[in-house]
């Protein structure tokens, strides 16, 4: 049997349609639907950082930290992940994350939901439309220029203005009986494996228990640890190769995981570990567990440090450290269990078939047998009659049927449900009037020439003329002409502005966003894409105070240098400030 962790076509399938959440058992398989889920917890579950697969709570998630789901550890072909209509992150009850949800799929949670800005949901573009995205992911309070990005093999739905889920009574989802339909399968397959009688050994040494089983198919065993619950040795299959192991655990109340590795990652896909008995399961060493955990009563501690499941995991309830690293990796258990392959098969009792011999027709009459030579015995007897058969009884007057009772009328079949009536359209926000533009500074009236002082009058010659010279009084000078008065460079009511790239030396994708800012709020006003370098204009009144943000609009690794260059080329406004 191959092992199929991470196929194009095991990812495909993973997770529930957001127009089906309801719950179908599966022949063979313990986990039954949920085995399209990496784990499926009952109760509440919490500070779980990453999820290969998909992930259903039936309670509460919190978590102080970011969450991941979906994205391949090995990075092998993200695109079978993506899908148009699989919900991979599903909750019953409510979600409060600090840090921001990345999924590579669909959000449906029954209550209330809150994320960290940033949060991300890949979504494939096979049949669906941004249309139908923005339908499904509209929040109260959302910008309404908010709208899911076209990212060419599939879509992105962004959070940056408000935390964005499906809500399960947008598309009619009964997750409390989506979840109650799944612990009454999953329990009635759990009940089913306890008694399934072990058809291998399990040989005990110093550091691990050696599981050797022959059965091509399906090899049992049976591991007793009672009463303290010890599971503190490593555990290993030798059985044909392709056969499914299954491993039935007695603990007690409570049973402690005190050793580093379980299974074999070989073996993943493979191997069932079915806890009977316990109501909490310690990690108590950071433990790499390669199988599928079948404990929908028991409560999982994952160690503080650090660990991973490796398969399917049913579990009542998940605790962690806040600063655990404790991941799910996505391993799905094949299935194939055959519940009464092992017990003998019960034996039908044949009942007996009375002979009625027929009537003879002739009496048969004895004759001697002819005697050799020898002395002349006594004559025969006289052979004795036969008995006479007996005259069986007339056959029973056979009984007259019953009459068939009259089946009661069918009951009236129920009436359809009313639709409930659609919650009508939030009414459109009247845009506020435009504030008046300010009036430009009139330009101060030139400075008056200054007037030229008149000449002094020539001074009157003398009776004697002597030949003196006489100096020739100069022109009056010319005035200065007027200043011209400098041109406002600033045009009020602009905002404009170049980016050259990045001080990387890389290509990337920037968002520019204008806000204004009024009582504390701030308000979506622009948001423009610059692929690399280009510029931007935006008009605006010239009262008021705006704030301007420039950020990397791609999912990537960013470095210290990832830096914006830009030049600002006009601010007309009064108040300005840029992040």
């Amino acid at each position: 049997m191959d092992n199929i962790s991470y196929s194009d076509e095991a990812m495909a399938s993973a997770g529930l349609p957001y127009d089906d959440i309801n719950w179908y058992n599966i022949e063979g398989q313990p986990f039954g639907l949920a085995s399209r889920f990496n784990v499926i917890v009952f109760n509440d579950a919490n500070n779980i950082i990453d999820i290969e697969g998909p992930v259903a709570i039936g309670g509460s998630f919190y978590s102080p930290r970011g969450l991941s789901v979906g994205f391949a550890r090995d990075g092998v072909s993200r695109e079978a992940g993506y899908s148009p209509d699989l919900v991979r992150f599903l909750v019953g009850g409510n979600v409060s994350m600090t840090g921001p949800l990345v999924v590579i799929g669909h959000v449906v949670v029954g209550g209330g939901f809150r994320a960290a800005g940033g949060s991300t949901y890949l979504i494939g573009k096979d049949g669906m439309t941004i249309q139908e995205l923005e339908f499904l992911y509209q929040a109260n309070g959302g910008s309404q220029y908010w709208t899911p990005t076209d990212k060419g093999d599939h879509f992105v739905v962004p959070s940056y203005d408000v935390p964005r889920y499906i809500p399960a009574s947008r598309i009619g989802a009964d997750i409390p009986g989506f979840f109650n339909d799944a612990r009454e399968s999953i329990g009635y397959y759990k009940n089913c494996i306890e008694a399934l009688t072990p058809n291998g050994s399990v040989v005990d040494n110093n550091y691990e228990w050696i599981l050797r089983g022959n059965d091509p198919v399906q090899n049992v065993f049976l591991i007793d640890v009672r009463p303290n619950g010890l599971i503190n040795k490593g555990i290993r299959a030798e059985v044909p190769q392709g056969s499914t192991v299954i491993v039935r655990l007695r603990t007690g109340p409570n049973a402690h995981l005190q050793y580093g590795v379980y299974g074999e990652r070989s073996k993943a896909n493979e191997t069932l570990y079915v806890f009977e008995d316990a109501s909490n399961i310690y990690m108590e060493k950071s433990s790499d567990i390669w199988g599928s955990i079948l404990a929908p009563q028991a409560m999982f501690h994952a160690h503080p440090t650090g660990g991973h499941v490796s398969g399917n995991a049913a579990l009542g309830a998940f605790a962690v450290n806040a600063a655990s690293g404790f991941e799910f990796h996505y391993y799905p258990f094949v299935g194939g269990v055959i519940c009464q392959a092992i017990a003998p098969a019960p034996v039908v009792p044949v009942p007996e078939v009375p002979q009625i011999l027929p009537e003879r027709e002739e009496q048969p009459v004895a004759v001697c047998p002819e005697c050799p030579t020898c002395p002349i015995p006594p004559p025969c007897p006289a052979p004795e009659p036969c008995p006479t058969c007996p005259v069986p009884p007339p056959c029973p007057t056979p009984e007259p049927c019953p009459t068939c009772p009259v089946p009661p009328p069918c009951p009236a079949p129920e009436p359809c449900p009313v639709c409930p009536t659609p919650e009508p359209c939030p009414t459109c926000p009247e845009c506020p009037k435009p504030e008046p533009c300010p009036e430009c500074p009139k330009p101060k009236p030139c400075p008056e020439c200054p007037k030229p002082k008149p000449c002094p009058p020539c001074p009157a010659p003398e009776k004697e003329y002597i030949p003196v010279p006489i100096p020739i009084p100069a022109e009056c000078p010319e005035p200065e002409p007027c200043p011209v008065c400098e041109e406002c460079l600033i045009k009020p009511g602009i905002i404009m502005g170049c980016i050259w790239g990045c001080r990387c030396c890389n290509a990337h994708e920037w968002e520019v966003k204008l806000y204004k800012r009024y009582n504390d709020i701030d308000t979506l006003l622009y948001c423009v894409k610059i692929k690399n370098y280009g510029c931007f204009e935006f008009e605006v009144p010239y009262e008021g105070c705006y704030i301007l943000k420039v950020m990397s609009s791609e999912n990537c690794c960013k470095t210290f240098w990832c830096k914006p260059i830009i030049t600002l080329n006009n601010i007309g406004v009064a108040n300005f400030m840029f992040e």
